[in-house]
């Protein structure tokens, strides 16, 4: 770099006639001279760039001293200790030093990386601005082109309902709306069944550019997603309950979008506008049924799971209204019961939450009626089945009292079920065999009229049952009496005729027959939002 001393030295001087040569040098140099101020500001600016220079310099200095120091009191330490000590000593201060430097560093790089976020910030907004700014441009041009300001109308587009993705996304697509989804990830305001309808809507769009080859992917590709988050969280009812929801509902449009009169009747004009028309999925609607099914089978066995540690605390052993319906002698009661023990028993109000718990997620979930209706028919067996099955096998759980406790406690369940409009569901029904033993308890037991009684009433019970109650019957206050051999030597020849099972114990594993009636919507496809939350933004209604 030329020096400003050098630069006026070596430029040409070029002086009018008559002129002397003092005057030019005088004249050029205050041409070329910066004014004074510039000057006093560089150097001010100099002065200060020293400075800042000759604290770094201190600082650095200070620190070595710093550093210095602690190795000579280290090695004067060290010098008073053994070999071994002195290795051991060394090492730790290196560890130390090492460390601290590491935490200076990992501190410069969270500065660094907080100042890289806010200059992307910066980036991105300055960039978005600037997109804004040439749009309202390109506007304003084509504005003064044309002369006169014209209103732009935007038309109203008209959705067919369906959702166009492409080819390969069945993946991604399944991933967010089914593998990674739970039930609170959905909103509670969101349409019901929504994974159900934005599947069906993906096949529309599939059936619509009539590829089968997406048809059939999409759909082997849900089935086999479904099941696997069955298959992993089998165990939690509310996953359960949801995806129940959804594969049936999703059963339901692939019936009502068929095409078959049969269902197409309940439909509105422009749902029968959204029907399949190039392929017939009859078909995989029996594949969707057995899924229907088999997620079924799964809700009942995750609800019994939860139940049985229950059932016998609260059906059996409880003692509702202690002392009052006397089921156990004064001088056999438990006594001095603190609250707290009293608070953690398991009774049969305990039963009933965890029946509204299951119940309230089958409604949240929007499950159907029917199906909601079987789930509770089955537990009301299971119930019935453990109970009565525990009650034959335990001498000192038939005796009077227990027979009224166990009648009380069956009588707040159907009272639930009335709660819930369940009466008629037949878990009643299915709650008799257990009411029936609870009479048989109460009921005298000693006249062959009494006999004749019993076996009118017990109409639910097994003849090998009744007997077993008979015999197990254990008095234990004062006005009881055992029941005698002749009486029921009496009841197994009034038996003998029936023509039902001989069975002692109930199976607790039967299941009842499914059936998954047809349950029309009245959402139409083309009003259907799709949340954010959900982040399924490849995907284009069409």
């Amino acid at each position: 770099m030329v020096s400003y001393r050098e630069a006026v030295i070596s430029a040409p001087i070029s002086r009018p006639p008559g002129v002397s040569l003092a005057i030019c040098l005088v004249q050029m140099l205050a041409a070329r001279c910066p004014p004074p101020r510039v000057l006093e500001g560089l150097l001010q600016d100099q002065g200060r760039a020293h400075q800042q220079e000759v604290q770094e310099v201190r600082r650095e200095l200070l620190g070595v001293k710093e550093e210095s120091g602690r190795q000579q009191q280290l090695l004067a330490q060290s010098l008073l200790l053994p070999k071994e000590a002195q290795v051991e000593a060394c090492l730790q201060h290196e560890i130390t030093r090492l460390a601290n430097e590491n935490l200076d560093l990992m501190e410069h790089q969270e500065g660094q990386d907080k100042t890289v976020r806010v200059l992307k910030q910066q980036l991105k907004s300055s960039a978005d601005r600037l997109e804004e700014f040439e749009a309202c441009a390109r506007r304003q041009s084509t504005v003064s082109q044309i002369g006169i300001p014209v209103n732009i109308t935007r038309k109203e587009k008209v959705f067919q309902g369906m959702l166009e993705y492409k080819e390969g996304d069945e993946s991604m697509l399944l991933k967010n709306l089914v593998i990674d989804l739970t039930p609170r990830s959905v909103a509670v305001s969101s349409l019901p069944w929504l994974p159900a309808y934005i599947i069906f809507m993906c096949i529309r769009y599939a059936d619509h550019i009539n590829d089968e080859e997406r048809v059939s992917t999409l759909l082997n590709s849900t089935i086999i997603s479904i099941k696997g988050v069955i298959k992993r969280r089998g165990k939690d009812f509310e996953t359960v309950s949801f995806w129940l929801a959804n594969a049936g509902r999703f059963l339901h449009c692939l019936r009502q979008y068929s095409g078959d009169e049969d269902f197409t009747k309940h439909n509105t004009p422009r749902q029968n506008e959204h029907c399949l028309t190039n392929f017939e999925l009859s078909g995989y609607q029996q594949v969707f049924g057995d899924l229907v099914i088999q997620i079924y089978q799964q809700l009942i066995k995750c609800t019994q799971d939860q139940l049985l540690p229950l059932i016998v605390a609260g059906m059996l052993e409880h003692e509702t209204a202690q002392g009052v319906l006397g089921s156990m002698p004064a001088g056999q009661r438990k006594r001095g019961a603190s609250v707290a023990e009293e608070a953690d028993a398991v009774t049969v109000e305990t039963i009933l939450q965890q029946l509204s718990s299951f119940h309230g997620a089958m409604r949240q979930h929007d499950m159907d009626q029917e199906l909601v209706r079987q789930a509770v028919r089955q537990l009301f067996h299971f119930i019935c089945a453990v109970t009565l099955n525990h009650l034959l096998l335990r001498k000192d759980m038939c005796s009077w009292g227990k027979g009224l406790q166990i009648r009380y406690k069956a009588w707040q369940l159907e009272e639930w079920l009335m709660e819930k409009e369940l009466s008629d569901c037949g878990a009643k029904e299915a709650l008799e065999p257990l009411v029936q033993a609870a009479q048989l308890l109460q009921i005298n037991k000693k006249t062959p009229a009494d006999a004749q009684a019993i076996c009118a009433m017990c109409s639910a019970l097994t003849a090998p049952q009744i007997v077993k109650v008979l015999n197990l019957y254990t008095p234990v206050i004062e006005f009881e009496e055992r029941v005698s051999p002749t009486f029921i030597a009496t009841i197994q020849d009034l038996l003998r005729d029936r023509s039902e099972p001989t069975t002692l114990m109930m199976d607790v594993k039967s299941v009842f027959p499914i059936s998954i009636p047809f349950v029309p919507s009245l959402v139409v496809m083309d009003a259907i939002q799709i949340p954010a939350s959900l982040h399924l933004g490849f995907l284009t209604r069409v």
